[in-house]
């Protein structure tokens, strides 16, 4: 054999060491799928989250794992076939973003692992029967928001508030949810909620201007029905010099005059977190489940002077002190 032949069958030999190295490789690689009904600031923060809170336990993408991530972009039928798409690829674990989201995965199975994440109220949404020690296949993070601290900023914004506008998608458990735990806190305070229900996207603006010269103020939800219509509602606002306020923080950004909120990456984090803790081995249903406000517990309060004055509202001083963000 000459030298150029014994070369050849070198050369061969490594490429096939390093062929089989790859092959190991790839088979120790844990498949993570992850999916959103729709794409908003908040969702994709959470998205970035998980994403973090899976690196910094070790799981990180194109190294240890393999990440699918799916965006219906507000269309159900196609959430749908992305829960069928993630069942049949049969992953470690699935981390669906948003109620919708999670009920179409979890109805889709009950062995493979899910980590909830933003769903504000899992249990109403039937996602799990309890917080502590769910038990099944599903564990995960509530992002219900944080009401009580809300509302104290509102009033002290409008200290004169008597009625709130509340628009919601009432097909939405999560915008059901919140308008119950609103419905309670106001009342207590002497306020009263007034409902405008648009049940899609398309509806938003008649249920806006509904509540025109109704209320004193208007509450966004973190309702993805809604956000996404929400610079609709703050054109309406400006011109008829109505505030409006918002459950999510991202959506101070985008015209509203403020809100106190979680932070979604923080969130997301979280999630992460969990599905690292079952790709390590543990049970989903051993998991304890969570709210966020109750270990994220400092709060984000972000205000938009800018829309405040475009809405014909001074925002006081104090409140200005106190926020996290201001916006100018």
């Amino acid at each position: 054999m000459n030298s150029i032949t014994r070369l050849g069958f070198a050369l061969l030999a490594t490429a096939g060491s390093l062929g089989a190295v790859s092959a190991v490789q790839a088979q120790d690689m844990k498949h993570v799928a992850i999916s959103t009904i729709v794409e908003v600031p908040a969702l994709l923060d959470t998205k970035r989250g998980i994403i973090e809170g899976l690196a910094d336990a070790g799981f990180v993408d194109g190294e240890n794992i393999t990440i699918d991530y799916q965006n219906a972009n507000g269309n159900m039928p196609t959430q749908q076939q992305i829960a069928k798409k993630f069942i049949g690829d049969d992953p470690a674990v699935i981390i669906p973003i948003t109620t919708p989201t999670s009920q179409a995965i979890i109805g889709a199975t009950d062995t493979i692992p899910v980590v909830f994440a933003t769903v504000t109220d899992p249990i109403k949404a039937s996602l799990i029967p309890q917080y502590k020690q769910p038990g099944g296949n599903v564990t995960g993070v509530s992002d219900a928001a944080p009401i009580k601290q809300q509302m104290d900023l509102f009033q002290e914004i409008l200290p004169d508030m008597k009625t709130i506008g509340f628009i919601y998608n009432p097909g939405l458990d999560n915008a059901l949810a919140t308008l119950g735990w609103i419905k309670e806190e106001a009342e207590a305070r002497g306020i009263t909620v007034v409902e405008s229900p648009s049940p899609t996207t398309n509806e938003v603006v008649l249920a806006t201007q509904k509540l025109i010269g109704e209320v004193d103020a208007i509450y966004v939800p973190n309702d993805t029905t809604i956000v996404a219509a929400l610079e609709a509602i703050v054109k309406i606002a400006q011109d008829t010099d109505t505030p409006v306020f918002a459950g999510e923080t991202g959506a101070v950004e985008r015209g509203v005059i403020g809100s106190v909120g979680l932070d979604y990456v923080g969130i997301g984090r979280i999630a992460g977190e969990m599905a690292a803790r079952i790709l390590n081995g543990e049970n989903p249903g051993e998991i304890d489940a969570v709210i966020g406000y109750e270990v994220l517990t400092d709060f984000n309060v972000l205000i938009n002077l800018d829309a405040a004055a475009e809405m014909g509202v001074t925002v006081p001083q104090s409140v200005i002190d106190r926020a996290t963000s201001v916006i100018e």
